[in-house]
C-alpha cells in the first residue's frame, strides 16, 4: 500500500515539473502582469556603477543628416562614450534618406539596445528594444538607426549580467566615410572657393587631444594651381611629425616650435590630422582635427618692399617697409597692422588690416612692462591712460606722471573704462597676452575704432629679445635712432658678461600659487635664459612642455620637490603675490619647503617687484643673479632681495 502511495506521489511530480518546464518564465507569459514584465527591465545605472564617461562630441562638430550623403553601404568609424561598450567594427547604410548601422559588439555583456537613454529603455515597451543576433563568428550585432554624423546619438545598452540599462552617447564620425560618400557640393574646397594663387591667411582651430594643445591662428595659407597648403605652428616644439592620411609630415623648420606645412583638403569641417609629440616618455601619435574658416580667408598684400626692420633677438614681432612709407607690422606671427603717417591716405590699401597712426598719442597702456621702454626713449608722454592702478607701479616717473593727472587710470584691463578711453581719444591700446582671457574686452575695443595692439616681448626666448621690444615702440613713437642707439648699448652691456663662469650653482625660479601649485618659467624662457647667462643652471630643462603659449609651467609640489630640493638657490617671484617677508612666509606657503638645501643654508631670494616693470635692465638682473650665485657682495643688489628668519 505504501509503495502505491509513493509511485503515486513521484507521478504527481514529475508531472508538476514537466508543466513547470511547458509554461513560459512568468515575466514573459502572455497571460503575466504587464508590471511584471516592465520590472524585468526597469532597472537604470548609476553614476556609481558606470566607468568613467567620455565627451565624444567634439567642438566644432555638425551634424551630417542623410540628405548630405550618397545612398551606400560604408564603413564608418564610431567613438563610444563608455569604454565598456567596445565596437569592434560599424557599416552605416545610407538608402532613401534614412541611416542604419550595424554594430558589431567586441564582446558579449549586451542583449539589448534602446534608441534613447536609460531611463526612457526601462519605461518602455520590451517590442520597442533592438535585440541582438550573432553572425557567422558568433560576434554579437546590433542594427541601430542613426539620426545624423557627427553628432551625439543617446542609446541605452542592457547588460545581462547587472540586468541594468546603461547610458551611451555614440558618435559616428563623418570623417572616417570616403569623399566620394557626400552629395556633389557637401564640401568647402580649394575649387569650391576658386581661390587664386597666392598668399593668404586663414582663421584655424584646433580640436582632439587633451585640449590643452594649441596652433597659432590665423595660419598662412599657400594656392598653387589649385593646390592649397597650411603652415600649421603648434604651440610648443615637441611634435615631431604630422599625418595627414597615410601620408607623413615632417617639420620645416629646425628651432622654435615645431612648424609643418600640410594639404588643406576642406574649409568650415573639421579635417582630421595626427601629430606624434616627445614630450611623453615615449613618442605618441594624437589624432586631433584641424577647421579651417573660409570666411576668414584674407589674401596677403605683399608690399613693394624696401626691407624689414633688422633684429637680432626679437622673434615675436616684424616689420616690413613699404616703398611708399608706410609699414607692415606683425606681432607673434598673427596680428598685423598697418602703420601709417598721420597725413598717409589709407583708402589704397585694402587688405582690411588695423591702421596705426605713427607717431602715436594718447595711447592705453595695459601692459605694466611697455613702460619702461617708453620711459628709455623718453616718450612717455605718447602715454595718456593706464590700466595699472597709481600704487601698482614700481617706475617712479610714472607713479609721479599718474599723480600730477598726465597719465589717467582706465580701470583693469579686463574691465576698461570705455567711455573714458573714448574721451581721451586714445589711437592705440597696447595689452599684455592677458587679453587673451577677456577676448570680449578686445573685441569691444575694437568695435570702438581702437587698434589693440597685443605685445608678446614675455614669449622671448632671449633677454635681449625682450629689450629689442624698444625698436617697435622706436617706430611707433618716432624715436627710431634713440631706440637703435639704447639697444646696441643693452648689447654691448650684455656682451662684456658673456665671459662669466659657469658657478655649478642650481637655481630655481618659481612661486606658489593660491592652490598650492608650483608655477616655473619654462627652459625656454628669457628668465631661465638670464640664470644660464649669470653661470647658474636651471633645473627644470627636461620638464615636458605642456604645449600653452605661455611662458610658465604648473607643477605640483611633489615633482618640484624632486627637481628642486638639492636646488644651491631658490628665487622666488614675487609680482604675483608681493613676495616674501621672511622664511617663515616662504614655509607657510608650503612646510615642505623646509626640506629644500637652499632653505637649510639660507640661500632664499625674492625678487623686488619693479623686477618686470624694467624691462630694459637685462644686464642689471643678470649681475644680481651672478652676484648670489658667487657670493660676491650682495649689499648693492637692485633686483633681488635676500630672504632671511
Amino acid at each position: 500500500m505504501r509503495r502505491k502511495a509513493l509511485a503515486a506521489l513521484v507521478c504527481l511530480l514529475v508531472f508538476c515539473c514537466s508543466l513547470a518546464v511547458a509554461l513560459p518564465f512568468p515575466a514573459f507569459a502572455e497571460e503575466a502582469d504587464a508590471s511584471e514584465m516592465a520590472d524585468a527591465f526597469s532597472g537604470v545605472a548609476d553614476a556609481s556603477q558606470m566607468t568613467t564617461v567620455i565627451d565624444v562630441v567634439q567642438e566644432g562638430m555638425q551634424s551630417v543628416p542623410a540628405s548630405s550623403l550618397m545612398d551606400g553601404v560604408y564603413s564608418v568609424s564610431v567613438d563610444s562614450s563608455s569604454s565598456m561598450f567596445r565596437i569592434a567594427s560599424c557599416t552605416l547604410t545610407v538608402e532613401g534618406g534614412e541611416m542604419f548601422a550595424k554594430l558589431t559588439m567586441g564582446g558579449t555583456s549586451y542583449t539589448y539596445l534602446y534608441p534613447g537613454t536609460a531611463l526612457e529603455a526601462s519605461q518602455a515597451d520590451r517590442n520597442s528594444f533592438l535585440p541582438y543576433e550573432e553572425d557567422e563568428s558568433g560576434a554579437y550585432t546590433f542594427v541601430l538607426p542613426v539620426a545624423a554624423l557627427d553628432q551625439g546619438i543617446p542609446c541605452a545598452a542592457y547588460s545581462k549580467n547587472k540586468q541594468l540599462w546603461y547610458d551611451r552617447t555614440l558618435v559616428f564620425r563623418a570623417d572616417s566615410l570616403p569623399t566620394d560618400a557626400f552629395v556633389p557640393g557637401f564640401f568647402t574646397t580649394p575649387e569650391s572657393l576658386a581661390l587664386a594663387d597666392g598668399e593668404y591667411t586663414v582663421e584655424v582651430s584646433l580640436a582632439g587631444g587633451s585640449g590643452r594643445a594649441k596652433v597659432s591662428s590665423p595660419a598662412r595659407l599657400t594656392v598653387r594651381e589649385g593646390a592649397c597648403t597650411a603652415e600649421i605652428v603648434w604651440g610648443s616644439k615637441n611634435y615631431d611629425y604630422m599625418k595627414v592620411g597615410d601620408v607623413q609630415y615632417f617639420p620645416i623648420n629646425e628651432e622654435g616650435n615645431s612648424a609643418f606645412e600640410i594639404p588643406v583638403t576642406v574649409f568650415d569641417r573639421a579635417m582630421p590630422v595626427i601629430a606624434d609629440t616627445v614630450a611623453m616618455s615615449q613618442p605618441h601619435e594624437i589624432a586631433y582635427s584641424l577647421l579651417f574658416d573660409s570666411a576668414s580667408l584674407v589674401p596677403v598684400t605683399v608690399p613693394d618692399s624696401s626691407g624689414e626692420m633688422p633684429l637680432s633677438y626679437a622673434q615675436q614681432f616684424s616689420v616690413t617697409y613699404d616703398a611708399d612709407g608706410s609699414a607692415l607690422l606683425t606681432i607673434a606671427g598673427r596680428d598685423r597692422f598697418r602703420l601709417l603717417s598721420a597725413e598717409a591716405e589709407d583708402s589704397q590699401y585694402t587688405d582690411d588690416v588695423p591702421v596705426i597712426r605713427i607717431p602715436v598719442r594718447n595711447v592705453c597702456l595695459a601692459s605694466s612692462s611697455v613702460a619702461d621702454l617708453f620711459l628709455q626713449l623718453d616718450a612717455l608722454d605718447a602715454i595718456r591712460l593706464s590700466s595699472t592702478s597709481p600704487s601698482s607701479w614700481r617706475l617712479p616717473a610714472v607713479a609721479d606722471a599718474m599723480e600730477q593727472g598726465a597719465i589717467l587710470y582706465a580701470g583693469k584691463y579686463s574691465t576698461p573704462d570705455y567711455e573714458l578711453i573714448l574721451t581721451e581719444s586714445c589711437d592705440l591700446v597696447i595689452e599684455n597676452t592677458m587679453i587673451l582671457h577677456s577676448p570680449a574686452v578686445r573685441e569691444k575695443l575694437e568695435m570702438l575704432g581702437l587698434p589693440v595692439l597685443v605685445e608678446y616681448s614675455s614669449y622671448e626666448p632671449h633677454p635681449l629679445g625682450r629689450v629689442e621690444w624698444i625698436k617697435l615702440y622706436g617706430l611707433l613713437t618716432g624715436r627710431e635712432e634713440e631706440a637703435v642707439r639704447f639697444f646696441e648699448e643693452q648689447v654691448e652691456s650684455l656682451a662684456s658678461l658673456q665671459d662669466l663662469e659657469k658657478t655649478g650653482k642650481k637655481a630655481a625660479f618659481f612661486y606658489i600659487s593660491s592652490n598650492g601649485s608650483v608655477i616655473v618659467r619654462k627652459p625656454s624662457d628669457y628668465v631661465s635664459k638670464m640664470i644660464e647667462l649669470a653661470g647658474g643652471t636651471y633645473p627644470f630643462t627636461d620638464v615636458p612642455d605642456d604645449g600653452t603659449a605661455l611662458s610658465t609651467l604648473n607643477m605640483q609640489m611633489e615633482s618640484f620637490f624632486a627637481q628642486a630640493k638639492d636646488c644651491d638657490v631658490l628665487i622666488y617671484n614675487s609680482t604675483v603675490d608681493g613676495g616674501l617677508s621672511s622664511l617663515e612666509d616662504l614655509l607657510q606657503k608650503s612646510p615642505l619647503l623646509a626640506e629644500f638645501d637652499a632653505v637649510r643654508n639660507g640661500q632664499v631670494w625674492c625678487t623686488e617687484q619693479d623686477m618686470f616693470q624694467q624691462t630694459s635692465a637685462a644686464a642689471g638682473m643678470i649681475l644680481d643673479f651672478n652676484a648670489v650665485f658667487t657670493g660676491a657682495d650682495t649689499a648693492s643688489l637692485r633686483y633681488l632681495r635676500h630672504v632671511t628668519s
